[in-house]
């Protein structure tokens, strides 16, 4: 395998800095979507419904609980970015050791304790007695192999902050592979090997996706990347973590997986509100979401990515114009690419939502979700890559406050659209709390795509909001600057 080829992106053209780290990222998401993308296609091919609407319901449940292992690697690849653009090596070892061991125990953690709150899961998600097993036989597979997707973030995000994200795309690539021919085995049964159906998926899954963080780590042992990750030092000792270290990696990892929990959490409540228009509703909701709307998510964290490094970069560098001029340049090509996919939504609705399901009554549904959807990806691109861009200047409270904040406000607007103004608080309390009874129905399926699309729009707008305001703050710290030095040196 070639060896990698990290990109500095303090200098040069920040649109092409932004193009050359967000398509390999972009093609890695499409790539990485594609295994929620096969689940839904060789599961759907056993014409199981229920199977599929588990998948559906597996969703915002597997949000849940990944979101506490992206604490560390998170922080990290912020944190090795910037140390990356301040040209300290040594400290990018440091980090990258700490993250691994601290990732990796923590894994270990998240993996016994969803085994154990996994019933409570899932009477969570609303769901009938047959998808509620189907969704149990998926998550205990996944659930036990949490350690490789943990060591998978933390090498993939170390890549990235050193500007690397093809050699991601390349480990991704053979994961998917491996991926396709595991549920073509696993899911339908091949030869002496029989039919496991959802749990066929769940294994090759868990399988597949250990492949990068596996390579990937050896790749950066040997010293793929312009830092030695063991400078200085040797033996297991080298891998103890440096608890100064990880608490700066996980004052910054723990606010993005707090906006994580509650994106996972709202999407379990609106899967929940859902279920009371049928599995099908529930169903195409998940076949919306999780088997197209991810095409637009790919372009979204293709530039989330770029903003990372880039901010995380030029940050660590000191060069602060650069980094938020680099966040609106990648916020803008994220929105523009993200709209175009969306007109394709608006334009083939039933034709993509074909791919994923075969039940008629899925089906609509998934049209309705993919259709209304398409007229406001540009600000799902947007608030994607300005979050990215807060994460990589260290500045994660920021970007929960923002996409946390408008995530809770789909529960109330979800509920006043679906049960009425009238029922506006028994909605809210029976879906957060479980308490009494569903009120009746009066909204469209419809309801909970406006919810998603209005509150993108107000991430998007509030986010632009904040970004003018810190760069018209730094132009005039700037023009403060230069007076007082023509000042000094006239005196």
């Amino acid at each position: 395998m070639a060896r990698a080829s990290t990109v500095d992106t303090t200098e040069g053209s920040l649109v092409g800095r932004s193009a050359q780290l967000a398509w390999p990222a972009v093609l890695q998401a499409i790539l990485a979507n594609f295994y929620a993308f096969n689940d839904f296609v060789f599961v759907g091919m056993l014409g199981d419904a229920a199977a599929t609407a588990a998948l559906s319901a597996c969703f915002a449940l597997l949000i849940l609980h990944f979101t506490f292992i992206k604490v560390f690697p998170v922080g990290a690849t912020a944190l090795i970015a910037q140390a990356f653009g301040a040209r300290k090596p040594e400290r990018i070892g440091q980090l990258f050791r700490s993250a691994v061991t601290t990732t990796m125990g923590l894994s270990l953690i998240i993996a016994v304790a969803g085994v154990l709150v996994m019933p409570w899961f899932v009477s969570l998600a609303n769901v009938t007695p047959e998808v509620g097993l189907h969704v149990a036989d998926y998550l205990r597979i996944i659930y036990w192999a949490t350690p490789t997707f943990a060591l998978m973030l933390v090498v993939v995000g170390v890549f990235r902050a050193c500007g690397d994200t093809r050699t991601p795309l390349v480990l991704e690539i053979g994961s998917l592979l491996v991926n396709i021919v595991l549920n073509f085995i696993l899911v339908l049964g091949w030869g002496p090997i029989p039919a496991m159906g959802i749990e066929g998926a769940a294994l090759a899954t868990a399988l597949s996706r250990g492949l990068p963080g596996v390579v990937g780590l050896w790749m950066i042992l040997r010293g793929d990347l312009d830092f030695d990750p063991m400078a200085g030092v040797r033996g297991l000792i080298a891998w103890r973590p440096d608890l100064d270290l990880s608490r700066q990696m996980a004052a910054i990892g723990i606010f993005e997986a707090l906006s994580g929990l509650i994106y996972g959490g709202v999407y379990l409540m609106l899967n929940r509100m859902a279920g009371e228009l049928g599995s099908a509703a529930q169903g195409g909701l998940g076949a919306g979401l999780r088997g197209i709307e991810w095409i637009g998510f790919a372009f979204g964290s293709g530039f989330l990515t770029a903003s990372i490094s880039i901010v995380g970069q030029n940050v660590g560098a000191g060069k602060m114009d650069r980094a938020w001029g680099g966040a609106w340049i990648s916020a803008g090509l994220s929105a523009l690419c993200c709209q175009l996919v969306g007109l394709i939504f608006i334009l083939f609705p039933e034709p993509l939502s074909r791919m994923v399901t075969d039940d008629l009554d899925t089906l609509r549904y998934a049209m309705i979700y993919v259709y209304y959807i398409g007229w406001v990806m540009w600000a799902v691109g947007f608030e994607m890559s300005m979050f990215g861009a807060m994460v990589g200047a260290g500045q994660s409270r920021t970007a929960l406050a923002v996409s946390g904040g408008y995530n809770l406000l789909r529960i109330p607007l979800a509920a006043g659209l679906l049960f009425g103004l009238d029922n506006l608080i028994d909605g809210v309390r029976w879906v957060t709390l479980g308490a009494a009874d569903a009120p009746e129905v009066i909204g469209p399926f419809a309801a909970l795509v406006w919810t998603i699309g209005l509150t993108s729009v107000l991430k998007a707008v509030t986010y632009a909001i904040i970004l003018s305001a810190r760069w018209r703050a730094l132009k005039r710290s700037q023009a403060t600057t230069r007076v007082r030095g023509a000042r000094s040196v006239r005196m």
